[in-house]
């Protein structure tokens, strides 16, 4: 199914920044920061955490749960959508948000706190799929390369000031305060939700379709199997977690497309003969393919660049610098001009990941900077674009499953990613305090094992802006 590609004008701000619009976009933005800051908070508040209360030995779960209730809220939120309307919705989202925040501020010990973070990650999530949803449903189509260039710079502004409002909590003994100081934001958003969306929202008329609860824990359980493998890394375990992961998963696609009722998913997610088959399995290849230096760069900046924390923090924070600038400079081109820079972002992306495994092990800092800058700065290029068709392919039964389908898939393929390389590195007997000798192989094969991933993703986002499907 190819998408019309007649020739349009570029959206220019004016339209947007508007008094229909502009409340919209700041409620929206608002429900982003919750969710981008908020998981950015964790790095610099964990530590703090972990000397006060404990619970060192289950400080990685602290990211696992998040990401399994996150995705677990992202795949349920169509269904809610439907059942209740996006309003109201996102206003439970955002109290489960609140509750998992006042859970994690008043944590007397690490099983405590990992519910809050449970609570957070579904709070979270759904925020997160509701603001994919609420794109689709308050701003015309055309709209969409902008709207997520503006969430862009929001996502950015995150990746500076979350781990920095967590580092200043922390640096005063008060890391409870953070979190809230976030529980808080979400009440205000509360308000702006009800008051802000309240003539905005389409009438559609409710469905009393169940939530499918057996559907919900396929999912949560494939995202937990996978950050298992990565977390707990054993040779033979490990790739048996992450391909009982993978086959969960797959069982949750295979359930839901025979469902009868209350799917979660659209039809076309699996046909490659359609333009959103190749369109997510595009966006969850190339997420996979992109997670190598946000887990393990740090390390290996400070090992063999002889970088402090804070420098290689500064570094990690170009990925987003990369990605939003890139999506804002692009965002106004003209619909003609969409094919050619997706397909010029994915392969910037394939091209800056093999950029990157030659000059990461090398020590070459500006040919590292500029493969950083290049590689996110594709993704950027084509992001927008890529949300934009795939709602656009989707018929208007499916609009909400499909909107609420993007998040899934992006952070799904981040969870995948993650865990491989975990894989990658320990293959290579990575021990807790590696030498910049042990790291240089590890450095090249982080980014190279990733190169075939990042070529079936190319060939994913060439078929979806194909005029043959």
């Amino acid at each position: 199914m190819a998408i019309n590609s007649k020739t349009e004008p570029g959206v220019s701000w004016h339209e947007i920044l508007t008094p229909e619009y502009l409340p919209k976009l700041a409620t929206l933005a608002m429900a982003l920061w919750l969710h981008a800051a908020n998981s950015m908070l964790t790095a610099t508040t964990m530590p703090s955490a972990v000397e006060e209360i404990g619970g060192l030995n289950l400080i990685s779960w602290t990211f696992a749960l998040y990401l399994a209730g996150s995705i677990t809220a992202a795949a349920s939120m169509s269904l809610l959508v439907a059942r209740m309307g996006l309003r109201k919705t996102m206003i439970r989202a955002a109290m489960v948000f609140i509750a998992g925040c006042s859970i994690v501020a008043l944590a007397p010990n690490m099983p405590v706190l990992l519910v809050g973070r449970v609570f957070q990650g579904l709070g979270g999530g759904g925020l997160i799929a509701l603001v994919y949803v609420s794109q689709e449903r308050f701003f015309p189509n055309r709209f969409i390369p902008k709207i997520i260039a503006f969430l862009s710079s929001v996502w950015m502004l995150s990746s500076f000031c979350g781990p920095a409002i967590g580092g200043v909590f922390a640096t005063m003994g008060e890391w409870r305060m953070a979190y809230w100081a976030f529980a808080a934001q979400g009440l205000l958003l509360i308000p702006a939700v009800h008051f802000l969306l309240r003539y905005s929202e389409p009438e559609i008329k409710a469905t009393g379709d169940r939530i499918p609860i057996v559907r919900l824990l396929l999912i949560s359980t494939a995202i937990l199997l996978v950050s298992m493998s990565g977390a707990y890394y054993h040779p033979v375990y490990s790739p048996i977690l992450i391909l009982l992961g993978c086959m969960s998963l797959g069982l949750f696609i295979i359930r839901d497309k025979l469902a009868s009722s209350a799917r979660m998913l659209p039809n076309e997610v699996t046909d490659l003969s359609h333009s959103i088959g190749n369109g997510i399995l595009a966006i969850l290849l190339l997420c996979i393919s992109i997670m190598s230096f946000l887990v393990y760069g740090p390390l290996i900046l400070i090992k063999l660049y002889a970088f402090t924390p804070f420098q290689a923090g500064l570094v990690v924070m170009l990925e987003s610098l990369a990605w939003g600038t890139a999506a804002i400079f692009f965002s106004g081109v003209k619909t003609e001009s969409e094919p050619k820079l997706i397909r010029i972002g994915s392969a910037t992306v394939l091209l800056g990941l093999v950029a990157m495994a030659i000059s990461l092990p090398s020590g070459l800092l500006w040919t590292l900077m500029a493969s950083i800058i290049f590689m996110n700065g594709g993704f950027g290029m084509m992001w927008g674009f890529m949300i934009k068709r795939v709602i656009g392919a989707a018929s208007v039964l499916d609009k909400d499953r499909t909107s609420a389908l993007l998040p899934i898939s992006q952070q799904t393929g981040f969870a995948l990613g993650a865990a491989l390389c975990g894989l990658i590195a320990n293959s290579f007997g990575i021990t807790e305090y590696p030498t910049a000798e042990e790291l240089r192989p590890v450095a090249f094969w982080l980014f190279a094992g990733f190169v075939p991933v990042a070529l079936l993703g190319n060939i994913m986002a060439w078929r979806f802006v194909s005029d043959r499907i």
